[in-house]
């Protein structure tokens, strides 16, 4: 399977007290107002590349405890990001989405362990994590999820 992804990096930020490979989707059809990755709207701003290759990518960060997918928005491309993350194995797999959580498919998040959710609003904004004051950020315990107070 096939996806386009704008780069893959090492992370220190995305996922707290973790270090993290950080792939980036190119594509976003959300398309928030204030959002920080403009430059990652349009899919063409990707490399078209193989699960295969992206699990390479990140298999290639020994160090890293976590892979945070963001984008862009990942879940534009939901089936190559469900490949991915039955693929990538036994490493913390954390989403940050435009989107709410109830829209995603179980079939993805029973394969994540941390969701950040909710657009980016700028009227929202806050000097914390998550950005905006209306994102959410969603753990998983023992198979349920949790709401992060932030």
């Amino acid at each position: 399977m096939y996806g386009s992804i704008a780069r893959i990096t090492t992370s220190f930020i995305d996922v707290p007290g973790s270090i993290a490979v950080a792939v980036y989707f190119a594509g976003c059809s959300i398309r928030c107002p204030d959002c920080q990755n403009k430059q990652l709207w349009d899919r063409a701003q990707g490399l078209a590349m193989s699960t295969d290759t992206v699990v390479a990518c990140i298999q290639e960060h020994p160090l890293a405890e976590a892979v945070v997918f963001l984008g862009g928005e990942p879940t534009d491309q939901l089936d190559f990001l469900h490949s991915i993350c039955c693929t990538i194995g036994s490493k913390k797999k954390v989403l940050y989405t435009g989107r709410e959580f109830e829209w995603l498919p179980t079939t993805l998040t029973d394969q994540l362990d941390m969701i950040v959710c909710g657009p980016y609003r700028q009227e929202l904004h806050v000097n914390k994590w998550p950005a905006s004051s209306n994102q959410r950020v969603l753990l998983k315990d023992q198979g349920s999820w949790i709401t992060q107070v932030t």
